[in-house]
This record gives C-alpha cells, sequence and structure tokens, in this order.
C-alpha cells in the first residue's frame, strides 16, 4: 500500500496519539517526518527508509511499515516525484499543515533524482549531437537545474524552520548508476499483482542521452557527474548557509555501491544495496536524536 494513502496518515495519528499515553514509552521512541522518491518508498524490495523503520514480522506483512522498532514513521514519499513538486509553495503547505501538529525529533528528506532524469533529459538533448560527458553536464548546468532545486529545497528548509526551528531535517545524496539502460524487472513473482498495472519501469537516463553519448563508459561518466552535481551545488551549499545551520545536514552516500549486482535497476539499488547504505543513514539519524532515543 503506497505510504501516500490517507488511511495511513490517520494510522499515523492514531498510533501517536496511543504513544503519547505511555509517557515512558514516548520517552524513547522516535518520532520521524519523512517525505521524498522511490529510494524511500520502492516497493521493489526493502527501500532505504524501510531498513531504518526496521519492522516488526506484523507490520511487513501489512506492506509498507510503519511502525517498528526503528520508531515511528509519519510517510508520505511517492516514487517517481521530483524535488521542485515536493517542495512547491502548495504540498509544503500541506506538509506543514502535518509537520506542526505533532512533536517530531527528526526530518527525513529523499528528492531531486528524479529532476535531473527522463524527461528533463529528453527535452535537454533533442537535437544534439554527439559530445563528451563533460559537454553533456555543462549544458545541464546551463540549464539552471541544479539552481531550481536547490531553490526549491530551500523554499522547503525555511518553511519547516519556521515551524519548528529546533528540528533537525537531513537529506542524502545518491550513489553512482551501475546498470545503465536497464529497466526494473517488475514480475507477479517480486512485485505481486501490482507488477501487472505499473508502467514507470525505466530506463530513465541511458535512452535520452544515448544518441549523444553512445558508449555505456560516457553514460556512467555523465550519470556519476549528475550525482556529484546535485551534491556540489544543492545539498553542499544549503548545508553551509549560515541559516540553516544546526537544522539542515546530509548523508553522502556516493561511492558505496560500486558492484552492478547491488543495484536492481539503472536508479535502484537492490534490497541488500539499500540495506548498506542505510547503515550510514542510520549512523547520521542516530546522531541527530536526543540519547535517549537512540538506536543501537
Amino acid at each position: 500500500m503506497p505510504s501516500t494513502i490517507t488511511t495511513q496518515r490517520g494510522e499515523f495519528r492514531r498510533i501517536y496519539r496511543a504513544l503519547q499515553r505511555k509517557p515512558e514509552l514516548a520517552a524513547r521512541t522516535p518520532v520521524f517526518f519523512c517525505e521524498g522518491d522511490s529510494w524511500f518508498s520502492t516497493p521493489l524490495a526493502m527501500n532505504l527508509l524501510d531498513w531504518l523503520v526496521f519492522p516488526t514480522p506484523e507490520d511487513e506483512e501489512r506492506g509498507v511499515p510503519q511502525f517498528g522498532a526503528g520508531g515511528l514513521f509519519f510517510r508520505t514519499e511517492k516514487s517517481g516525484d521530483l524535488a521542485i513538486d515536493i517542495f512547491s509553495e502548495r504540498r509544503i503547505a500541506d506538509l506543514v499543515d502535518w509537520y506542526e501538529g505533532f512533536e517530531f525529533d527528526a526530518v527525513l528528506i529523499s528528492a531531486g533524482g528524479n529532476d535531473f532524469v527522463a524527461d528533463f533529459l529528453t527535452g535537454l538533448f533533442a537535437g544534439q549531437s554527439p559530445m563528451t560527458p563533460e559537454q553533456a553536464f555543462a549544458r545541464v548546468e546551463r540549464s539552471r537545474r541544479f539552481e531550481e532545486v536547490r531553490g526549491a529545497y530551500q523554499r522547503f528548509l525555511r518553511a519547516f524552520k519556521r515551524t519548528r526551528p529546533n528540528t533537525p531535517i537531513l537529506a542524502h545524496t545518491y550513489d553512482y548508476p551501475q546498470r545503465m539502460g536497464e529497466p526494473a524487472r517488475l514480475t507477479v513473482a517480486n512485485l505481486g499483482a501490482a507488477a501487472l498495472l505499473r508502467d514507470n519501469i525505466g530506463p530513465w537516463i541511458a535512452p535520452n542521452i544515448a544518441h549523444v553519448l553512445p558508449q555505456v563508459a560516457q553514460q556512467k561518466r555523465f550519470a556519476a557527474l549528475l550525482i556529484d552535481g546535485f551534491h556540489d551545488q544543492v545539498l553542499a551549499p544549503l548545508a553551509a548557509r549560515a541559516e540553516f545551520s544546526g537544522l539542515f545536514t546530509f548523508v553522502d552516500l556516493r561511492g558505496t555501491l560500486r558492484q552492478a549486482d547491488a543495484w536492481f535497476d539503472e536508479m535502484h539499488p537492490t534490497g541488500a544495496g539499500f540495506h548498506t547504505l542505510s547503515l550510514k543513514l542510520r549512523r547520521a539519524t542516530n546522531a541527530l536524536l536526543p540519547p535517549a532515543k537512540r538506536r543501537a
């Protein structure tokens, strides 16, 4: 069940209120606000956020886990979402309505990867001749897409800071893709009947740049430049801004999954791959929590 379904928001409210009636349990249970894209929401395997939840077996059987050994998670992420859409004024207003209604210990964000692939690449390189990966990346820079995504993040951070200035916000980079041009392998066996209905299975990068970067090595180099650009031109500048000091930070996941078998498709790791990445995210998350709520 997608975590954006209204009943799951209602379930969060119900569990949160039950938790508050047990002060001793509430004092050691972290409460997270989560928003983002498929790295937090993909149903193909245990994703990056699922591994943080550490669900009970009963929760895992019900679908996307929400309450487990890792704490209580308000989850509103959705596969395919762009940062510029997630952090639009309208979406931020909706998020703030929920954010201000509960006492969250931290905010976890996964957003920005989708802004630089698929339709964006199709339009940017339409009619272009072959070029080097560096030239292709320079074209992305000239499009001002990084500035657009950074502005969207900034809009979100300012809105959440106004609401709760002392609640930390943690984002993450993406890792370097290792399976260029590979679509998601959706089957009834690995996804159930929903596999028959899904059409956004990629690939999201290689087909859109193959006419300008025909070699796989060139495509991987270009994808790596995009990942580095997201770090250098979006996350790092925001984390360095004085107005977000003590509020916003991020986990650098680049270079963690170097083997192709750690990737499910062009943009998503396997469940085991996500688990490896989650260890870094968990350490950073723990450091933000009050001592009584940190996890081993």
